[in-house]
């Protein structure tokens, strides 16, 4: 037991038991022993959090039983089911879990999965390319790192391949949210892989490719947008049909205008059409004029009915806990139900960082 679970509950209580969301990320790396899992549960019952965010798709693989993706190599007991032992823990707590799936970012290094059937070996022509169509890791022109390697949102195939895995994990399993991260596309200049495009170009323009003027390029934003918009609408569709009273929740990017335009999310879309039941802005920049500034363009651009269904999201990872702090405060008095803190892995590696966080 370490120290970090025996901060008081009293202490915490002012911080955030206001908010009547209180969501805590947990990364993968937590959940590969039972002794990790019930030290993360027993931290969030003692200080008030009632939502567990659990990474069970890192990279395109599972921290679930699965036919459809292949187990995380991680996992070193075959036959632990890291999922179902918290959702058994913590409702035992009275605890939400969230299954968290990165959704189009399926791998992040060079060298491929071990798996033959990760779909990143398995369709790796669903892989996204930029404009220069290329999919690697590191731009050597402008020395800029990528994420990782995403699917094509917009690849006819990609979604469908994506939905049943949701379907999958939330008929298996007694969830109370699924929450969709990376449901984007990794930046502006993506969205050139060739099959995708070609599909395009046939149901837009008859087989003839077109030159893109400032109009197509429009339509073709507007494209990329509704394949995101699209998964999202279905994905909740099959949650009415399979859990209904499971949560859809999506991780976005916390500017709105930025979230639609150069990563083709249009999250305020997707409240006010009743297609997702929470988003999480990814607020998590330290500079705390920037965290007021998104919340200002929210306040511009949605009206309170659809700000009440947004869970605030603060760093810990990038900020001491002052800082963490002032943003939690500044979250409560501009009136949003929750919070979503990222993540638990600083808690247990710091846990005086928690100590402070929490007094």
């Amino acid at each position: 037991m370490t120290a970090l679970l025996f901060i008081s509950h009293d202490r915490i209580a002012a911080g955030i038991n206001q908010f009547d969301e209180r969501c805590l990320w947990v990364v993968r790396n937590t959940m590969t022993s039972e002794q990790a899992i019930d030290e993360m549960i027993e931290f969030a019952d003692e200080n008030g959090f009632n939502n567990l965010l659990v990474q069970v798709r890192g990279r395109g693989d599972a921290y679930y039983r699965s036919q459809l993706v292949p187990r995380s190599a991680l996992l070193l007991d075959p036959f632990f089911d890291p999922l179902a032992y918290i959702i058994d823990r913590a409702h035992a707590k009275g605890l939400n879990v969230h299954a968290w799936v990165n959704v189009y970012l399926v791998w992040s290094t060079e060298n491929r999965p071990r798996a033959l059937h990760h779909v990143y070996n398995g369709h790796s022509d669903w892989i996204d390319t930029n404009g220069n169509d290329t999919a690697t890791l590191f731009n050597k022109e402008n020395e800029i790192a990528g994420e990782g390697y995403f699917l094509a949102p917009h690849h006819p195939k990609v979604n469908k391949h994506l939905l049943a895995i949701f379907r999958e994990l939330t008929a298996l399993y007694e969830l109370d949210g699924l929450h969709l991260d990376y449901i984007r596309f990794h930046d502006a200049e993506y969205g050139n892989n060739v099959d995708a495009k070609t599909y395009y170009y046939q149901n837009r323009y008859n087989h003839n490719k077109p030159v893109f003027d400032n109009e197509n390029n429009i339509e073709w934003d507007t494209y990329r947008r509704s394949a995101i918009t699209n998964l999202i609408k279905e994905t909740k569709q099959m949650l009415l049909d399979v859990r209904p009273d499971c949560k859809l929740s999506a991780a976005v990017k916390p500017n709105l205008p930025m979230a639609r335009n150069r990563y083709f999310q249009e999250w305020d879309v997707w409240l006010a059409a009743g297609y997702i039941d929470w988003v999480m802005p990814m607020n998590y920049t330290p500079d705390i004029s920037k965290f007021a500034e998104n919340i200002d363009i929210i306040y511009d651009h949605l009206p309170r009915k659809y700000r009440d269904r947004i869970i605030m999201g603060i760093a810990l990872y990038n900020q001491d806990e002052l800082a963490a702090i002032d943003k939690i405060r500044y979250t409560e008095i501009t009136n949003f139900k929750g919070i979503s803190l990222f993540s638990y892995n600083v808690i247990v590696d710091e846990p005086d960082y928690a100590r402070q966080l929490f007094k």
